[in-house]
């Protein structure tokens, strides 16, 4: 098949240009378990493996567990990210024959992009490129690291990807593995809780730290596709920013802005959106400060809009946080169903006015087209993305 053509000089000009693009693929694992369906099925029962850590020291942290991938063993060789990130690509491609692949593009965010042993020939720690060499994808490899904001913010660089005509297909998501330095350097900023995550929660104490790779496949909406899938959603815009006050501590501001861009660049307005998934990490300044910057692009509507976390089954998949969320959202449009905020009961006082969408169980939503998901990273690393239904 053919190459999407670039965009018409005379569309730019007059700021025409059809940004949306198609979501052909998906991908994934994590502590809910390996493949799509183990994903939705532990969203909904709250379900996910954290075993103890046992590859180094965890004595004196507050939490001695993390979020793991049932069925990938642990091991201390540095190609676990890798391992995990070419699970995710593969299952994503499984449509897609070797010819397309030669034109396929890959693009992944991660916390450390140096993760990666280095080869002969090759930059050091270079995740992308690695996962692509495994593959067999000739398209360019971008490795992405802005914190935990690095899996939707590589999202949003790999749709001007396909945008600007530089790539027919790509391949995008995030990654990331447990380690000594991102676990014990957590700890020793006391951002993890004994409890892991519990989003909005009036006991929450911190977060839970786990592992795990997600991508999405994307291709031109309008126009021809490598793969044989329909587009399973549409990524219909995208705002990235960095803007914070501190280099730890999160800023409603550019939450918010990011939000808004967003939406501008969907062509939506606020009451366009009938869902929104948070960061929600279980942190008191975090949660605070999304819902600070929801309740100013949302205003009193913000009341009825269903908002929900999936940190409280995950934990914080790190890089590849955004882009885990990014794909539950999809799945929330395709079963027309919103999945619980586990671990937020007690709910904290100041978020009494919002639904948190409790329960044990998935919430029916007929006729749910819109969503929002938020990230948040370290150093004011801020995406949304605005996914609807084709």
């Amino acid at each position: 098949m053919s190459a999407s053509t670039q965009a018409d000089p005379e569309q730019a000009a007059q700021g025409t240009v059809p940004i949306a693009v198609a979501i052909t693929g998906m991908g994934v694992c994590s502590p809910g378990g390996v493949g799509v369906p183990a994903l939705w099925q532990a969203l909904c029962c709250g379900e996910s493996h954290r075993p103890p850590i046992t590859e180094f020291d965890v004595a004196g942290a507050t939490v001695r567990s993390a979020g793991r991938v049932p069925g990938h063993a642990v091991d201390e060789n540095g190609w676990r990210v890798l391992d995990l990130a070419e699970t995710a690509v593969r299952e994503s491609l499984s449509d897609i024959d070797d010819a397309v692949l030669a034109r396929t593009a890959l693009v992944l965010g991660t916390t450390d992009p140096g993760a990666v042993p280095p080869r002969a020939g090759h930059l050091t720690g270079d995740l992308a490129a690695a996962c692509a060499e495994r593959i067999g994808l000739g398209g360019e490899a971008i490795s992405v690291a802005s914190a935990s904001a690095a899996g939707a913010t590589a999202i949003g660089i790999a749709r001007d990807l396909i945008v600007s005509g530089a790539a027919p297909a790509v391949v995008v998501g995030g990654a990331d593995a447990v380690t000594d330095m991102a676990f014990l350097g957590l700890n020793s900023l006391r951002t993890l809780g004994p409890e892991g995550c519990r989003p909005f929660s009036s006991q929450r104490r911190g977060i839970g730290l786990s592992e795990g790779a997600a991508v999405l496949r994307l291709e031109p909406l309008d126009g021809p596709r490598e793969g044989s899938e329909s587009p399973k959603a549409v990524l219909a815009g995208c705002g990235l920013t960095n803007a914070t006050g501190h280099l730890a501590a999160p800023g409603a501001e550019g939450i918010e802005l990011s939000v808004r861009l967003a939406l501008d660049d969907a062509g939506m307005t606020p009451e366009d959106i009938d869902f929104v998934n948070t960061h929600g990490p279980g942190t008191r300044r975090g949660d605070d400060a999304e819902i600070a910057a929801l309740r100013s692009v949302f205003g009193t509507r913000l009341s009825s809009i269903p908002v929900n976390s999936v940190k409280g089954v995950l934990w914080h998949l790190q890089g590849g946080a955004g882009s885990v969320e990014a794909l539950a959202c999809v799945l929330s449009l395709a079963h027309q169903a919103i999945t619980p905020t586990w671990g937020a009961e007690p709910v904290d006082p100041s978020y009494s006015d919002l639904d948190l969408v409790g329960g044990t169980t998935s919430r029916p939503v007929p006729g749910l087209r819109t969503a929002v998901t938020i990230s948040c990273g370290l150093g004011g690393m801020n995406s949304a993305l605005v996914i609807r239904r084709p």
